[in-house]
């Protein structure tokens, strides 16, 4: 009953932004490598009747593009149980199982009924065919994806101990020909996309509030730049900073109140922060070169930021109250992006993705794609979404936050950049 009350405020909370919500979708993630390394488990086909979506195939995918699991395919399946009851440990442990999901998914109310049980085959729990995590709730019809997804965030869950995200968004940006700019949200997968914005002019630099509810953009119409706040719920937009220049690169503070900004209201990039109800911003850098992209830390204490101070851009992390401006990420590297456990940085550097241990100094590689750009990273700090460009198009592309797993999505009729994974959406 408390999965449930919990499913049921997050759809409620969803519904009240996606008025404009269709079966759309840009992209769909196609994996490149990774997966073969991966953990195996088996999501056995759900016993269902009438159910347009296959929910097992959905939590097969997510747990796939997390890049921790390697589903078996249906087709190699030993049995297709639909209970613990009926579980053979045996079978699956003969063919390197250790772990499996049954379950059902049955008519309830006008929505359907999902039960799902994840057994340990293996007997790492105490004893093979054990039931380890299950559990058992209502959706409406049009939201079986997202409990689908809820069943795949706690299985995630039981199994690696890390939050899952698979009921997450990501906003982006598409731009169809010379003059077509679009803000889309979608699934974290790519599914159920809808239109946030659309403009003549351009849209850039999309970020997301810490609770979900607004987006945080630069909008060139009426032929200026103009920093904007606008309310997924209500539709709503109020501009923050409209002063002559450029105002951009937004970013929420961990509380949610305030915003960092990049101006050159003074013929100077420097980074302000203002209030997200508005008001007049404070100026944080001065002096120092051009100074964008900030990102704050978790506890809102410092802000990372890219400065050319040193003559070739580079990433620099000064206190969120201005003053004491350090290097940090190397000469020639900019976007920076903060885990959210505060433990490493993402960044560009040398056009590919490269994380950087906030303790140890360390730095490691993790793309191979050609003109990297825009890194944001999942809340659970496993995977990074950024934009690469392939041929003569801009492309979100996926790594995991050990460069391990690589994933593409591809998109058609567009180019598709500035990518923003959403925060958690649920409790």
């Amino acid at each position: 009953m408390k999965l449930f009350s919990r499913l049921a405020g997050l759809l409620g909370a969803l519904t009240l932004f996606s008025a404009s919500v269709s079966a759309e979708s840009d992209v769909r993630i196609s994996i490149d490598q990774g997966v073969d390394m991966a953990q195996p488990i088996a999501v056995v086909p759900f016993r269902a009747n009438g159910v347009s979506a296959d929910v097992a195939q959905i939590i097969s995918d997510d747990l796939r593009n997390s890049g921790k699991f390697n589903p078996l395919a249906a087709n190699r399946m030993p049995a297709q149980p639909g209970s613990a009851g009926e579980v053979n440990p045996q079978q699956w442990t003969d063919i390197g199982i250790d772990n499996i999901v049954v379950g059902q998914v049955s008519p309830a109310g006008g929505g359907y009924n999902i039960a799902y049980q994840l057994i340990d085959t293996l007997g790492i729990s105490g004893a093979a065919g054990n039931v380890i995590a299950q559990g058992s709730f209502n959706v409406p019809a049009a939201q079986i994806r997202l409990g689908a997804h809820t069943v795949s965030d706690q299985v995630f869950e039981k199994l690696t101990q890390i939050r899952g995200a698979f009921r997450t968004k990501i906003a982006y940006v598409v731009q169809r020909g010379v003059s077509a700019y679009e803000i889309r949200v979608s699934d974290y997968d790519g599914h159920n996309a809808f239109t946030v914005v659309k403009s003549k002019e351009p849209l850039m630099s999309p970020t997301w509030s810490p609770d979900g509810s607004k987006l945080s953009y630069t909008t060139f119409e009426n032929k200026k730049s103009q920093l904007v706040v606008h309310d997924l719920r209500s539709g709503s937009r109020k501009i923050l900073s409209a002063a002559k220049g450029h105002n951009g690169a937004p970013a929420f503070s961990p509380d949610g109140s305030r915003i960092a900004f990049a101006s050159n209201r003074d013929g100077v990039l420097n980074i302000y922060v203002v209030g997200v109800g508005g008001g007049n911003p404070s100026q944080l850098t001065s002096n120092a070169g051009n100074n964008t992209e900030p990102s704050w830390s978790p506890d809102g204490r410092t802000i990372y930021f890219t400065s050319d101070r040193g003559g070739r851009p580079a990433v620099y992390q000064m206190s969120s109250a201005g003053g004491g401006a350090s290097a940090i990420g190397g000469s020639g590297s900019y976007n920076p992006k903060v885990s959210a456990d505060g433990k490493y940085l993402i960044m560009i550097s040398g056009d590919r993705v490269v994380r950087r241990d906030l303790a140890s100094g360390s730095t490691e590689v993790l793309s191979s794609t050609f003109l990297d750009e825009s890194p944001s990273i999942s809340p659970n700090g496993i995977m990074v979404i950024y934009s690469s460009t392939k041929g003569v198009s801009k492309v979100l592309q996926l790594v995991s936050a050990d460069g391990r797993f690589k994933a593409n999505l591809p998109g058609a009729g567009g180019q598709f950049k500035f990518p923003a994974w959403s925060p958690f959406l649920t409790k």
